[in-house]
């Protein structure tokens, strides 16, 4: 499915909105089966995607944009993320073939091998490359089969899904009557380590009126409110659910794909 959306201005600050916490508002259990169960089909259904977005990264006040990023990825096991300048010429390159994570930027002429803690230095907040390739895609991370769950539910409609492991939980909020043809949606997800906040991610989605135009986001952001860290990516082309070849996912030194 192709997407093609022109929203910068627009989802830019409803992103930075999504944060704001809401009021204490009672929640009650409900059975986890059902809506489990149906955030891993949508996962499972996810077979790649091939998309240009424009990205914002903020460190500690000091922010840089890429108006023209390509993002290419095969379910949850290969990413290519690469950034292009105004001339079209390559001025990073990001890539994880299921093993290694590779990155070249402009002016060098052989890519690094950075491994996991050098994603996390990249992207400022501790996640693996398949998980951020679950975020990138608007899905929930792969959590092992014997993961505690238990979903709470406002009556206003929204529910908060929480997924343990050991000292780690996911957090997702959802809307289980927001998303395309009456499917749920995922509004954000946080990722806490004990007590502590590690990150959230907020996502946006295309609307006219109430209806709800594309079930993929259209923006997603990325916070580590420890470190002052956030990334911003607003998708302007997308095709979801498409076959990406392996060749997209060698990083050499001679050039990028394009």
């Amino acid at each position: 499915m192709k997407t093609r959306v022109l929203l910068s201005a627009i989802v830019f600050p409803l992103l930075s909105a999504c944060f704001v916490a809401p009021p204490e508002i009672p929640l009650h259990e409900v059975p986890a089966g059902p809506i489990v169960t149906a955030l891993q089909q949508l996962r499972q259904s996810f077979t790649g995607m091939k998309a240009v977005a424009r990205v914002e990264t903020e460190r500690k006040g000091r922010k840089r944009v890429y108006e023209s990023v390509a993002i290419l990825q095969r379910r949850f096991d290969k990413l290519r993320v690469e950034g292009y300048g105004p001339m079209g010429e390559s001025i990073f390159a990001l890539v994880w073939d299921g093993t290694d994570v590779l990155v070249r930027k402009a002016g060098e002429s052989e890519p690094m091998k950075v491994g996991q803690f050098g994603l996390e230095r990249i992207m400022g907040v501790p996640l693996s490359p398949a998980d951020l390739c679950s975020i990138l895609s608007g899905n929930i991370p792969g959590i092992p089969d014997n993961a505690g769950v238990s979903v709470r539910c406002a009556q206003a409609g929204w529910c908060l899904v929480d997924l343990r492991h050991d000292d780690q939980r996911w957090r997702v909020k959802i809307e289980p009557k927001g998303g395309a043809n009456g499917d749920l949606r995922i509004d954000t997800i946080e990722l806490y380590r004990g007590e502590r906040v590690v990150f959230h991610s907020a996502f946006t989605y295309l609307k006219e009126g109430v209806n709800q135009v594309f079930p993929n986001p259209t923006g997603i952001l990325i916070d580590n409110p420890d470190r002052a860290m956030s990334v911003t990516v607003v998708y302007e082309d997308v095709d979801m659910n498409v076959p990406v070849e392996d060749s997209a996912f060698v990083l050499s030194g001679e050039g990028a794909v394009r």
